[in-house]
């Protein structure tokens, strides 16, 4: 199904794993999922929110100068250990 405008449309399917192994993020497979936030405010928001769960936090928030000006994000790990971003880009 394609969104109203007619943009692209993206979806990802998830399945049980077959075998129980850990994720490995360099083996062949998603490295890493990065999602786009609204605002820098989001990104610390969500930070505390891992924090509060105990999750598995890889890099807590922090600016990343040589990826782009202004890329501010945090990196951590689902609970099956795939490494997911949060971040927030400035618009030019």
């Amino acid at each position: 199904m394609a969104p109203d405008d007619g943009g692209p449309l993206f979806s990802i399917g998830l399945y049980r794993a077959r075998k129980s192994r850990p994720h490995d993020r360099y083996g062949p497979g998603i490295h890493h999922l990065a999602l786009r936030a609204k605002s820098r405010e989001e990104v610390d928001k969500l930070h505390q929110v891992l924090s509060k769960m105990d999750a598995e936090i890889l890099d807590a928030p922090r600016e990343y100068p040589q990826y782009e000006p202004g890329y501010y994000s945090v990196f951590f790990l689902d609970p099956d250990g795939i490494k997911l971003e949060f971040v927030f880009t400035p618009s030019e």
